[in-house]
């Protein structure tokens, strides 16, 4: 190796494995969304798909309720909606630094998630915990599939789903035919 000497420091920070997240995401006119609602270890590179859920979730009912096509009530359910996917990924922060320490436990449990990323249904377990893909908003009475992401899936004759949302407006599929959508 090479010695190094440090001759002075620009900017020190301090690197916490916290992991804390506010009781409601809103109150009154006060909305919070990212870091600003939740704090947790960098690890598993989880914080900034979280963040951009809330802007996604917070931003089309702000717009709706400030054109006055919603009741303000709306944004009532972004604490309802937003706070459980919180809660999880600092759940899954918390264990990620737990398998970090250096004890023979945490070596163990690593040793178990490495053979389950080996695995097709491990690798998708794991991704969709990691991008946010495995969010979904609970809704009484709706259809299984009813607050899921939608997979990418081929299209007829027109490509693959994710393409045709690039362009960032509407789509609507129609899927009426398909007896697995039927509730």
């Amino acid at each position: 190796g090479v010695d190094v000497t440090v001759t002075g420091v620009r900017t020190a920070t301090r690197f916490t494995d916290h992991a804390r997240q506010v009781t409601e995401y809103r109150r009154g006119r006060v909305l919070l969304a990212g870091d600003a609602a939740h704090v947790h270890s960098a690890f598993g590179s989880q914080g900034l798909s979280l963040g951009i859920g809330d802007a996604m979730n917070l931003g089309w009912k702000l717009a709706a309720v400030v054109g006055g096509r919603a009741p303000q009530g709306l944004l009532d359910t972004y604490t309802r909606e937003r706070h459980p996917v919180g809660a999880q990924v600092l759940d899954w922060t918390r264990s990620q630094v737990a398998a970090m320490r250096p004890d023979p436990r945490s070596r163990a449990l690593r040793e178990i998630v490495s053979d389950l990323a080996g695995t097709v249904a491990g690798t998708t377990y794991l991704t969709a915990r990691l991008n946010g893909g495995g969010v979904r908003y609970e809704l009484a009475g709706a259809h299984p599939l009813t607050g899921r992401s939608a997979p990418d899936l081929e299209l007829a004759g027109a490509g693959r789903l994710a393409d045709h949302l690039h362009a960032g407006r509407a789509l609507l599929l129609d899927l009426a035919d398909d007896p697995g959508l039927r509730a």
